[in-house]
């Protein structure tokens, strides 16, 4: 384990600034925006709405909710999209640039992931919504029920650094285990944004960022009910629901889900006991139009997390897989407690100016313990396996705060759209680490041979690290998307300053850092009239990296740079997306663990990774009632640098990646007896990958198939959906002296009420 150094700034003085520059912003304009108002009362009949003519019908926002805007005094604005995107596709999306832009204009790799396909593919936890993306390795460390959100980006971890939520960072990581997880059911949309992006966000790293967009109010009405049920026993209740007063100027939301499941990990010997979780979720939601360009929405989530065993399997020996779990179901315990209270402000002055206020605080707090392999030491019982203990006590907090001003213009032949900003990101972790390690405390051992579980094991107590973390960011930001006929030139630049400390308790000590970095993204994009958008861009993302090596020595701040050059395909008047990019990505002062470093804790700074590839991808309805997903994924990613390791792949890193997904809904048919009936089915290969830095053994590559069947009647749907159709036992992969066993098959049937 290490620790990690982090940043500081003084709360108010960063809130002042951005309330300041919010305030500034309406003052400065707001006596121009009620003559614009008052021009467009005295000529709403006549005003042209230049956005609408390139404006999407998915633009996030429901046909309900538009009609009911369409009540309100006529004024021109600009909808965010942030919400529903019809079947598989969505046309346009805020994450790449903070602004509502087509995708097909965006210079760079972004995939969306509808909450139509979650539902379609029952997804129940946030890596299999993104199981069928370009670019992204999910799951590398097997079947995990305890909510940590594993995946690879483009060959770089992004287990926190590409976790956004809404816009802003949700990428705050405690000392230990804390961090904050999803419930996907909270969830309208997932956008996937590939590459350096931190230009835009601050803290994204060289892989890219996640963007999880919340369920939020609308005009119309939601009313849906879930029971849940499938193998393991696993039972979840949820709920959506929503309404509005008439003239859509008071809008609530309320979602909430309730989780009762055991899982796939099982302990032998036992007669079945298998690790258990309990989740419960609401996020109640609530949007205020005081006015007809004015929007300020509050958004508050609360996630209670419990669950059991880690599903780490002890190796034998030999080198075999042994089946037999080093925890116990008495006492492995995960509990993680988390919640957050967020504002989103939107004001239209005119036309042409637009300004905006998102803030978010998050809160986790966690409690921890488990069992560790300590190797086999008993020569004369050689099927004993030595086990530690160890229990933390967590906190973390993030505060969150981003303030832009967003301005059309026309300069002769020339749009504009100009995005000036800055943003604040503050997170503050604490911990409380303990080992069983005295003379009186006794772990019992467990032997591979004939294990034995549910012995007495206490809670250790004896404390070998408390620490505290302070991460400060402060960043500002500006962007031009030009126009020019079918040219697009996108232009952004940003300046971050971070400042760090780390403090030990026990040793009294503290470890302070200070970095600052310019980035930048250029990118240009040509539209065809046939649908076709051939481009190019730079990118480029900076990102201190919290800890210590095992000498105690700080990392260094990490850079990326990124090359990449593409062509988007969306049919004129069709519901469907294409694309193929090139990239060519390097990051300097890379993370790899330490080989030097049995328990795999401490990690190591090795140079420069390079990652160049190609991805595929096409979403869309193919036929009337046919969508399709189809995705293929070439990275070469190589150690560039390190004298011990150079020209090696860094473990967990597949080379070829694919899948294909397809649902047809019958009723196209035009049968009336095969109405509501629909059948969809997939598969997903991932290739090979190396278990060690040195890539002497590698963990196979596998192919596993997923299948749903549904059937819908009035207000009632029914689905059936099955990952891993064919129950392949698989490793998803060995290191750390452990096995990870990949998710078995499972079952799960959904029945939704809709009224």
């Amino acid at each position: 384990m290490h620790k990690k150094i982090t940043t500081s700034l003084s709360l108010p003085t960063h809130w002042l600034f951005s309330s300041i520059l919010f305030i500034a912003c309406l003052t400065t304009f707001n006596h121009g925006f009620a003559q614009t108002k008052q021009t467009e009362v005295q000529n709403s009949t006549g005003t042209p709405d230049r956005k609408n003519d390139s404006q999407e019908k998915d633009s996030g926002q429901s046909d309900a909710k538009k009609t009911a805007d369409s009540t309100l005094p006529t004024v021109v604005v600009e909808a965010k999209n942030t919400g529903e995107a019809a079947g598989y596709v969505a046309k346009r999306s805020i994450t790449a640039t903070k602004t509502d832009t087509p995708i097909i204009e965006i210079p760079q790799s972004i995939s969306v992931v509808t909450r139509n396909e979650m539902d379609m593919r029952s997804v129940q936890n946030f890596t299999e919504a993104l199981r069928y993306v370009p670019g992204v390795t999910v799951d590398q460390f097997g079947f995990d029920g305890r909510g940590f959100e594993y995946l690879y980006m483009r060959g770089f971890n992004a287990l926190t650094t590409a976790n956004f939520r809404d816009g802003m960072s949700n990428a705050a990581q405690g000392l230990f285990f804390n961090s904050f997880i999803t419930d996907t059911y909270g969830l309208e949309r997932v956008d996937v944004l590939r590459g350096p992006s931190s230009v835009m966000f601050g803290r994204g790293d060289a892989g890219g960022i996640v963007n999880r967009v919340t369920k939020r109010p609308t005009a119309a009405p939601i009313r849906e009910v879930e029971f849940q049920y499938g193998n393991f026993d696993r039972k979840r209740f949820a709920a959506d629901l929503g309404v509005a007063n008439k003239d859509g100027t008071i809008m609530m939301r309320l979602v909430t889900t309730a989780l009762d499941s055991d899982t796939q990990v099982r302990y032998p010997n036992t007669g079945g006991d298998r690790a258990h979780n309990e989740r419960f979720y609401i996020a109640p939601s609530i949007t205020f139009r005081p006015t007809v360009a004015t929007t300020i929405t509050l958004m508050g989530d609360v996630l209670n997390n419990r669950s059991g065993s880690s599903p780490f399997y002890i190796t034998a020996p030999d080198g075999r897989f042994t089946n037999v779990l080093q925890s116990d179901p008495k006492f492995s315990r995960y509990a993680q407690n988390q919640g957050s209270f967020s504002y989103q402000l939107e004001h239209h002055f005119n036309e042409m100016l637009t300004v905006r206020q998102n803030f978010r605080h998050a809160f986790q707090k966690g409690t921890f313990q488990d069992l560790f392999s300590l190797g086999f030491n008993n020569p004369e019982q050689p099927t004993l396996a030595d086990r530690g203990t160890y229990a933390t006590n967590e906190r973390l907090s993030q505060t969150v705060l981003d303030t832009h001003l967003q301005a059309k213009i026309a300069t002769g032949l020339v749009s504009h759209t100009l995005l000036l900003g800055a943003d604040w990101n503050q997170t503050n972790a604490s911990m409380r680490y303990y080992e069983g390690y005295t003379s009186d405390y006794v772990v019992p051992g467990i032997d591979i041979a004939n294990p034995v579980y549910s012995q007495p094991v206490l809670r250790p107590d004896l404390l070998l690290q408390n620490a505290k973390q302070r991460i400060d960011q402060l960043g500002f930001y500006i962007q031009d998307q030009l126009k020019y006929d079918n040219w697009i030139l996108t232009l952004s630049g940003r300046y971050d300053r971070l400042r760090t400390k780390d403090s030990d308790l026990l040793s009294e000590s503290a470890t302070r850092n200070k970095d600052s970095a310019f980035t930048g993204r250029a990118g240009l994009t040509y539209l065809f009239t046939n649908g076709i958008a051939p481009y190019f861009s730079y990118s480029q993302s900076f990102m201190a990296q919290p800890g210590v090596d095992a000498n105690g020595k700080p990392f260094d701040p990490t850079r990326a740079s990124q090359f990449e050059a593409g062509v988007k395909f969306q049919p004129v008047g069709g519901r469907s997306l294409y694309t193929v990019a090139f990239f060519d990505l390097t990051k300097t002062n890379a993370l790899s663990r330490d080989p030097s470093d049995p328990s795999g804790a401490h990690l190591m700074q090795i140079g420069e990774v390079r990652s160049r590839g190609v991805e595929l991808e096409g979403r869309g309805e193919l036929l009337r009632g046919l969508n399709a997903i189809g995705t293929f994924t070439y990275q070469d990613v190589d150690n560039m640098k390190d004298t011990d390791f150079r020209g090696k792949r860094p473990i967990q890193v597949p080379t070829t990646m694919a899948s294909g997904w397809l649902d047809y809904s019958f009723g196209a048919l035009g049968y009336e007896w095969l109405k509501g009936f629909g059948l969809g089915g997939g598969v997903r290969y991932t290739g090979f990958t190396f278990n060690e830095e040195g890539n002497i053994s590698t963990t196979p590559s596998f192919t596993l198939f997923d299948a749903t069947l549904r059937y819908e009647r009035g207000p009632m749907s029914f689905n059936i959906n099955a990952s891993n159709i064919f129950n392949d036992s698989y490793i998803a992969t060995t290191n750390f002296n452990r096995y990870y066993l990949g998710t078995l098959r499972t079952v799960i049937g959904t029945l939704t009420f809709r009224f």
